[in-house]
């Protein structure tokens, strides 16, 4: 994949990645809001609004990771890094990234085993009229999605002379 292309795929996933957050946590919202104003004022509801709440806020999180390394709003400790020289900052954000590549394909791998077995089974969800595989089948894409956003994370610590992909 040329340079052009890799960046436009990069950025078509990042406004995808930020309209997905959006829609879901926006959706999450209403739908809650809706709820409480049927059942409290109303006396009903929907069955359903617990269990795709759960789904969205699981879906919100599993993506939003991503997100985090992304923009670099998660916690960062580096308490430690920043009294090392600047290669031992680089080993140290190596093994950081072997560590967070492991546990990715760990994920991954776990995930699909995961959501294969839910297809096999073929179960639906408890309230909503969708195989559960549907509802997990995240799993393993944001996991793919979070190791990407690791590599792009640490290539400028890696490779500080390499020019810098624009994400924002």
């Amino acid at each position: 994949m040329s340079a052009p292309l890799a960046q436009r795929a990069l950025k078509a996933a990042d406004r995808l990645e930020e309209t997905f957050l959006i829609v879901t946590l926006s959706f999450m919202t209403l739908l809650t809001v809706v709820q409480v104003v049927l059942r409290y004022g109303f006396g009903g509801g929907f069955v359903w609004s617990l269990e795709a709440t759960t789904y969205a806020f699981a879906w919100l999180v599993l993506v939003g990771m991503s997100y985090g390394v992304r923009t670099e709003a998660h916690i960062a400790v580096d308490l430690v890094t920043s009294r090392l020289s600047p290669g031992g900052a680089r080993v140290f954000a190596v093994i950081a990234l072997v560590a967070g590549l492991a546990y990715c394909a760990l994920m991954i791998y776990g995930s699909s085993l995961f959501v294969d077995r839910l297809v096999t089974l073929g179960t639906d969800a408890q309230d909503i009229p969708l195989p559960r595989w549907v509802l997990t089948g995240i799993m393993p894409i944001a996991f793919a999605l979070l190791a990407v956003r690791l590599v792009q994370a640490a290539r400028p610590v890696l490779w500080p002379r390499a020019p810098a992909v624009d994400t924002q």
